[in-house]
């Protein structure tokens, strides 16, 4: 316990309302919540109680932080890992304040958002509970429109909204705000249930028996991520609790649900984001459908593959996609502030499409009207934190006719920079940028030397050029251009060492990308052949590619396949000894620099953007590319050798402190205004 939580156990009564923030799992979007809430709330309203179930200590030491620079912060830490309900309980014990409000940490809120909810609760004291909409949640879910941003959702609500309050029985306690003298009458949460849906349906049916309402705030909308227990452990805890929670409700939930859902009272507001165009288009469905069979495949649930492929054909024939206009867009767009647009090629897993959305999410934190346009949208990357929508444009034609309003456009690839070209000479954007992840013509063998000039010609195309790295400046010279280098961030709230279990064996992890150039696939192959030889207990661990077992891969390897969480995968970073990176060359090596920020000892080749941070025997071994007798001995040499392991984990936790993502947001909107400002001055 820390010595400030100690006072957390004196009963507050000077403000309007306890906000208490249970941690029960991983702390990935812990600081971006707490940022929220101390930055857009009326402070004078509320203490914010911080009870820590997770025990880590990157999270203990990141809450001392945050007591220290805030009065109305408390913070407890609790070693007996209570769940999520012990823990909302223990926290509406800490103070007797009118209201008491229950967040996830995976919430962010929005301006105002407290004194809106409060306003709600004044209304009628018959209301025990207000909660806003959002973008995760069954009932009361409103997705996040394509081209707008959370906030812009919260400022179309709070201006336009008719504020309905509907009653509603679900959709309870990601952010709820509470009245303390209802929960005193009702009773608190019931601790017999192990998850808190069911506990939360629970009190909500309570108060609702004796006679005071749940309510939804319409003109109020938060962010919420909807973070989830492994899906095993979910199921069975759903099953338990739902007995529970049926035997007790059943019959009088479904019947004030079915009246909620027949008088649908949120369709006004839901409206409100609607565009004014659609067709019929069945290509993302089916592609969705593919994706849900696969899945289910792979896990080798037979049942529901049919089930999966019988829901898509049912789709197919109302299977719609909206047309986004620049009107639309406009609409929910927050004023008088910067407009930026990422031109992707497609959005799909890969490190280059995940720097541009964690670049656009912080962005958008910074007040910036950032967003994303793309051909393609690739169900894998569903699950990825986007705080804003991405627009889907089907063909150049109707992306030249339909891109938003916009400052600076930004072309990421190669072939997206004639888009970019094309959308500042018709006027769409005022000005063009170029987000130069690598050497791209590199992509191409030296016998492709047309297209390889063909990439270097799209450099005229655009005068502002981003780089990530030295290395790509210094290539990008060569060729006669100037850059501006701003090193790529890292999101260290997801990349830090899990508490994982640690096998008694030698384990490798390697990224194995066949089907992309300059991987070094076969690299890769041979070295891990070596090792395996040399140290036959050594697990083997690939990632990158679902099919690998096609590849006749002469070794027993465990395959992770396309790993689209990255929860998990720093949960994998941080269960190994060695990461393995054989690439011929990197426009920077952000899975290195994941690696070091969760523990493992890496070994890199030494060319490339990994020059920006790797130095041997520092913080990694290098070798040359294409050179599997050296990527062998130098892990061997790791596995051997433990000083000198725990020196390279050292050197990586000290380099990885040097690469914020949140610095990079802010220099790159530094460039942007300073751009902006020279081109029109």
């Amino acid at each position: 316990m820390s010595s400030k939580s100690k006072s957390l156990f004196v009963k507050k009564q000077s403000k309007v309302c306890n906000v208490v923030l249970s941690i029960c799992r991983e702390s990935t979007y812990l600081k971006d919540c707490i940022s929220s809430i101390l930055s857009n709330s009326q402070l004078s309203l509320l203490y914010l109680y911080i009870i820590d179930n997770c025990g880590s200590k990157f999270t203990y030491t990141f809450l001392e932080q945050v007591t220290s620079n805030y009065s109305q912060v408390y913070f407890y830490c609790n070693y007996k890992n209570l769940n999520i309900i012990q823990s909302d309980n223990f926290g509406i014990s800490l103070g007797n304040s009118p209201y008491v409000v229950l967040i996830n940490s995976d919430v962010i809120v929005t301006p105002n958002w407290l004194s809106r909810l409060l306003h709600c609760a004044e209304l009628d004291s018959r209301i025990a509970a207000v909660t806003p909409v959002t973008n995760h949640a069954s009932n009361i879910n409103f997705p996040i429109a394509q081209g707008a941003n959370f906030y812009g959702m919260d400022r179309v609500l709070a201006q336009h909204s008719p504020c309905n309050y509907p009653d509603i029985v679900t959709d309870f306690g990601f952010c709820t705000l509470l009245r303390r003298s209802a929960l005193e009458d009702a009773g608190w949460f019931d601790e017999i249930y192990n998850c808190s849906y069911y506990a939360y349906l629970d009190l909500c049916m309570r108060l609702t028996a004796k006679g005071y309402r749940t309510v939804v705030a319409d003109n109020v909308y938060v962010y919420h991520q909807k973070l989830t227990l492994s899906q095993q452990k979910q199921n069975v805890n759903d099953q338990k609790d739902k007995q529970i929670f049926d035997a007790r409700w059943s019959k009088e939930y479904q019947r004030q649900l079915s009246i909620f859902l027949k008088a649908d009272p949120l369709k006004p507001a839901r409206d409100l984001f609607q565009p004014p165009q659609q067709q019929w288009n069945p290509i993302q469905s089916m592609r969705e459908t593919y994706y849900a069979m696969r899945q289910h495949w792979h896990q080798r649930q037979w049942f529901s593959v049919a089930k999966a492929a019988v829901k898509g054909l049912r789709k197919l024939p109302t299977a719609k996609r909206e047309i986004v206009t620049p009107e639309f867009v406009a609409k929910v767009t927050r004023p008088g502030r910067l407009r930026v647009t990422y031109v992707l090629p497609g959005l799909g897993v890969g490190g280059g499409i995940s720097s541009v959305v964690q670049l656009v999410n912080e962005l958008i934190l910074l007040g910036v009207e950032a967003r994303i346009v793309s051909p393609s949208f690739h169900p894998e990357v569903y699950g990825w934190k986007f705080f804003t929508q991405p627009i889907i444009f089907r063909s150049l034609p109707e992306l030249l006719n339909n891109f938003p309003e916009t400052d600076i456009a930004v072309a990421t690839y190669w072939t997206t920079a004639s888009w970019v070209a094309e959308l500042v000479k018709a006027g769409r954007a005022k000005v063009g940028a170029y987000f130069i992840q690598d050497y791209e013509s590199w992509f191409y063998p030296e016998s492709d030397q047309s297209t390889r000039q063909e990439v270097k010609a799209t450099y005229d195309l655009i005068p502002h050029k981003i780089v990530k790295s030295n290395w790509l400046a210094e290539l990008l010279a060569q060729d006669g251009y100037e850059t501006k280098k701003i090193s790529l961030g890292m999101d260290l709230s997801v990349f830090y060492p899990r508490d994982v279990n640690q096998p008694n064996h030698p384990t490798i992890v390697a990224m194995a990308r066949p089907n992309t150039p300059r991987r070094g696939f076969s690299y890769v192959i041979e070295a891990l052949r070596l090792v395996k030889e040399a140290i036959p207990e050594a697990e083997v661990i690939l990632f990158g590619d679902r099919n690998l077992k096609a590849r006749k891969i002469p070794f027993e390897f465990r395959n992770e396949g396309i790993v689209s969480d990255q929860d998990r995968l720093a949960e994998l970073y941080s269960s190994v000894d060695v990461f393995l990176d054989g690439s011929d060359f990197q426009g920077f090596g952000r899975p290195a620099l994941e690696a070091m920020a969760c523990g493992a000892a890496c070994v890199l080749t030494n060319v490339g953007g990994v020059s920006e941070y790797a130095v041997d025997r520092e913080n990694c071994l290098l070798v040359p590319p294409q050179q599997p007798e050296a990527f062998a001995k130098a892990i061997i040499e790791i596995l051997a050798d433990e000083k000198l392991k725990r020196s390279l984990v050292e050197g990586g936790f000290a380099t990885v402190n040097n690469y914020c993502h949140k610095r990079e947001a802010r220099k790159t909107f530094g460039y942007f205004n300073r751009i902006l400002q020279f081109s029109y001055a």
